[in-house]
């Protein structure tokens, strides 16, 4: 979060999307630095999170400039070229159609704007056991692919001077004890079980930071 937030460096006038945005803490704290003029708004699938973080930017007074709305990464509620910079974190991976969702923040992205976001990646090929599990899929690990894939879709998707940074020392671990305790549970098939500790001890899951420049002609 800290490195995405550097990366970013919001400023007073900026507008902001945040795909994916849960319950709102990282729209309130772009919004606290891009008000009064600027916006910083927030999209997310469930119910649940959108009405918390509306809740949040109440209390917290800049629900003026923070904005949450229910949409689907895959087809974004907004016209084009309409913000200076869009951020995600451990969104895209989860998503069914990554390259759909990157393309729609680049449709969103104003000229020479930036998309800027975490995500989980993979060091190794990834066991069918972890692809499979509703459970490591929804925990962001299931969808994740290679840094070097990463790079392709977003180049695929029309961005440029894409910077990656591996964050993966700073997260492994926690990442990889869900991983374990979902894995513990499939002791009744220990091929699978087997193939999800070779995984992890190759150190096959990994997080990134993703930077990348729409042109501006």
């Amino acid at each position: 979060h800290d490195a995405l937030m550097s990366e970013l460096s919001p400023a007073e006038g900026m507008k902001v999307l945040d795909v994916g945005s849960g319950t709102g803490d990282t729209v309130l704290a772009v919004a606290r630095e891009v008000g009064p003029k600027g916006k910083a708004v927030g999209i997310d699938f469930t119910e649940e999170g959108i009405a918390k973080a509306r809740k949040k930017a109440q209390d917290s007074g800049v629900d003026g400039i923070a904005e949450f709305r229910l949409a689907d990464a895959e087809k974004l509620p907004f016209e084009d070229e309409a913000f200076d910079a869009v951020i995600s974190e451990c969104v895209v991976c989860l998503t069914a159609d990554k390259q759909k969702v990157l393309a729609e923040k680049v449709r969103v992205l104003k000229p020479g704007g930036r998309v800027i976001m975490h995500d989980v990646i993979s060091w190794a090929p990834m066991p069918e056991a972890i692809r499979k599990d509703p459970r490591l899929y929804c925990g962001c690990i299931g969808g994740a692919v290679s840094m070097k894939d990463y790079r392709y879709m977003m180049e695929k998707a029309g961005l440029v001077d894409i910077k990656a940074v591996d964050h993966s020392d700073q997260i492994r671990k926690r990442l990889s004890a869900g991983i374990l305790s979902a894995a513990l549970e499939l002791r009744e098939n220990d091929k699978a079980f087997d193939e999800i500790t070779d995984f992890l001890r190759k150190d096959g899951i990994g997080y990134a930071l993703f930077v990348g420049t729409k042109p501006k002609n």
